[in-house]
């Protein structure tokens, strides 16, 4: 098995607290890469042949939006393909979420997940997650959901 990608935590902070996420970030958590440090990881990471990938999330990376732009500059610049993972808070409407992308395709993003489910949204039937991908979409970004499924209680019956 080779090593295909690699996803940079770009920060532990996030707008959120899922209790799902098994990395804790919350508005509280701090920590973030530099640019310098994304720099040296991806200089690593181009002596491993079969890395083709790499992905920035977090915590939610679009709180550091210029150090995300950055490493996706020197990400592309590397000859990787980029992707990124985000619960799309910047996105309240297509229109808008138009203007966050537009530079991050200009720059070569090639993939974004969005995480759109209950834990994120509730029951809210127009989310963030959703104009993103719209945006994406007529940006002709490729993009898909990342969905949690909610918990059931199943009532087991002994045999």
């Amino acid at each position: 098995m080779q090593l295909k990608g690699i996803h940079f935590l770009l920060t532990y902070a996030c707008n959120f607290e899922c209790d799902h996420c098994f990395l804790y970030c919350s508005p509280r958590s701090g920590g973030v890469f530099t640019a310098r440090q994304i720099e040296d990881v991806l200089n690593e990471a181009k002596k491993i042949s079969s890395l083709k990938q790499v992905y920035f999330e977090g915590g939610e990376p679009f709180l550091y939006y210029p150090l995300m732009l950055e490493g996706i500059r020197a990400a592309k610049e590397r000859d990787l393909e980029v992707g990124i993972v985000t619960n799309s808070y910047w996105a309240t409407t297509a229109e808008d979420a138009l203007l966050w992308l537009k530079p991050l395709k200009q720059l070569g993003l090639e993939f974004i997940s969005l995480s759109d489910d209950f834990f994120h949204y509730g029951d809210v039937v127009d989310t963030p997650p959703k104009n993103a991908l719209k945006a994406a979409q007529r940006l002709g970004l490729a993009g898909d959901y990342i969905c949690i499924e909610q918990p059931m209680i199943q009532n087991v019956t002994s045999v």
